[in-house]
Order: structure tokens, then C-alpha cells, then sequence
């Protein structure tokens, strides 16, 4: 439930951000929006096949990239605060979504 309110409320963020809204046809809303959902199941289930290159797709756009790069900064701040907490007993759902998002960090960093 936490995590669909920070996706919706990233998307109220990015879609606020826009200078007018006119500026996205129909077509490139729906393709934003889901590319926007296709991360959202990618951090969900970071070892799914296409997990990265979902996020590095919307991530190398520049006119995406903090908006993608903010998320990402994000969840990683609250899984590491989630091991923190937990003096390193967490379950391995998190020390592979923490891997996953540094990683895909690093992949959008670099482009």
C-alpha cells in the first residue's frame, strides 16, 4: 500500500513538474504511464526479465531522468533505512532490491 501512494504521488510530482500538459500528446501520456508502471513492477520484482532495461529505457530520457533517478534515490533510502533498522536481519526481497536499484543507478548515471 506505501508503495502505490509514493508512485502516485511521483507521478502527481513529474505530471505537476510539466511546464503545460498540452506539451504530451495522448499517445505519449499512455506510453508514459506505462513505462512509469513497467518500473513500478520492476522494483517490485527487481530479478524479472527486462526489470533493468525498463527502468534505464525511461531513465536515458532526459526529460525523465531525474523524475526516474529521484524515485530510485528514494526506495533505496528507505530499504537501507529498513536494514539499518533492522541491524542487517532483513529479508533477501531487500538486499536484492537494494543491489538492483544501485545498479540501476549506476546504468542511468552512465548514459
Amino acid at each position: 500500500m506505501q508503495s502505490r501512494k509514493l508512485t502516485y504521488l511521483l507521478l502527481v510530482l513529474f505530471f505537476s513538474s510539466i511546464s503545460t500538459a498540452s506539451e504530451l500528446t495522448d499517445t505519449e501520456a499512455i506510453e508514459l504511464g506505462y513505462s512509469v508502471s513497467a518500473i513500478n513492477e520492476a522494483l517490485k520484482n527487481p530479478g524479472a526479465p527486462g526489470a533493468l532495461q525498463a527502468i534505464t529505457d525511461l531513465g536515458h530520457d532526459q526529460r525523465y531522468y531525474v523524475m526516474v533517478r529521484g524515485w530510485l534515490m528514494y526506495q533505496l533510502q528507505g530499504d537501507m533505512s529498513i536494514l539499518q533498522a533492522s541491524q542487517g536481519q532483513v529479508s533477501d526481497a531487500i538486499r536484492v532490491r537494494i543491489d538492483f536499484i544501485q545498479q540501476a543507478i549506476r546504468a542511468i548515471d552512465l548514459e
